[in-house]
């Protein structure tokens, strides 16, 4: 593999994770086929891919995923890379941890001066898992008027800075279009999806995820990430709320009903909320804390609660239906009425009228 492969279109290389072989830089020669279009490296170390890349003009899809810590590269030297790509449509690039391999500077230094970021012309879909210092530094160098898709999983910090990750968002016009959210809380990750259709693969998607095992602290982060990221104004119809059935279940109900508040702040023009069994109740009781005179302050244009079928393990959170009713009956009072209906059943059963 240290000779060139004039011929070669497609190359995807991945090793076990008890191997830690570096990959040289003579590797394919020193330099890329002019007929490479699709690159993927998964856990093999690579710190001279940015040289490699210099060459490889014609490359359409590039992942380097799974990064270990003897294939860092910094987001300097990694810009210089993709500063050649210009058919690149998609890029994916994640770290094994959530944390920095190497030190990086402070804010000043790491956000260099204004001026003409590399312009990637072609990309549609990006990729990053990793510590949000190495994302603000590539948003700050990249210009991609044509993206239309992102997943963004990042580390949580008690003071998270997103501001150019923010700005890189609300930049990318596409992303205008997509009108459906879904928050899942999982067991390392809590996440927001935004897409056309939440059920299969949409190209025009946002995911932002934050790796957080600090449960009690979980949708406060998250809500930070929310409101300085998502599109404003807010594009959204319709929301998802949605805990697997095997998470913790304490976890669930411990969350603060102020936190579950702040998560749900930012999608100010949903109008439809779907709520898993598993995640109702205690949304419910976050909502029907608010007092009647700021009883719009969250979700102000909601208009139908759809909650989905029962689970046999629901008597561990209580009654939703009673904390919803006194939700419902406060927006009531408020000129802004609110109807419940069963999920799976709500063309033909209404569980409650309000």
């Amino acid at each position: 593999m240290q000779r060139p492969f004039p011929a070669l279109t497609r190359l995807s290389v991945g090793q076990s994770f008890s191997t830690n072989h570096t990959f040289p830089r003579s590797f394919l020669g020193g330099s890329a086929p002019s007929s490479l279009q699709d690159l993927s490296l998964n856990h093999v170390p690579f710190p001279a891919l940015p040289e490699l890349l210099l060459s490889a003009t014609n490359l359409v899809r590039l992942r380097y995923d799974n990064i270990l810590r003897s294939g860092y590269i910094s987001p300097q030297a990694m810009v210089t890379g993709l500063s050649a790509l210009t058919r690149l449509e998609s890029l994916s690039l994640t770290f094994v941890s959530f944390r920095s391999h190497k030190p990086l500077p402070d804010r000043e230094s790491r956000i260099p001066p204004p001026h003409a970021p590399t312009l990637l012309p072609a990309l549609t879909d990006l990729r990053f898992q990793g510590v949000p210092e190495y994302m603000e530094y590539l948003v700050t160098q990249i210009d991609s008027p044509s993206l239309e898709s992102m997943e963004i999983k990042i580390s949580h910090q008690e003071v998270l800075e997103v501001s150019e990750l923010a700005k890189f968002i609300h930049r990318a016009d596409k992303l205008s279009l997509i009108d459906q959210g879904e928050v899942t809380i999982n067991f390392e990750c809590i996440s927001v999806k935004i897409s056309q259709h939440l059920w299969g693969i949409d190209p025009k998607t946002l995911m932002l995820g934050l790796a957080c095992f600090e449960s009690d602290l979980r949708l406060s982060y998250l809500a930070q990430f929310c409101a300085s990221c998502l599109p404003t104004p807010s594009p959204f119809e319709s929301l998802y709320i949605r805990v697997p059935l095997d998470y913790m279940w304490e976890d669930v109900i411990d969350d603060p009903d102020t936190q579950w508040l702040e998560l749900l702040r930012p999608f100010n023009t949903v109008k439809h909320l779907r709520l898993y069994r598993t995640v109702a109740p205690r949304v419910a009781q976050a909502l029907r804390s608010l007092p009647l005179e700021r009883v719009t302050e969250v979700l102000p244009a909601l208009e139908i609660v759809f909650i989905s079928r029962d689970d046999s393990r629901l008597e561990l959170f209580g009654p939703v239906e009673e904390a919803m009713t006194e939700f419902a009956d406060a927006r009531q009072l408020s000129g802004h009425p609110v109807s419940i209906y069963n999920w799976d059943e709500w063309e033909t059963r209404e569980i409650l009228t309000m």
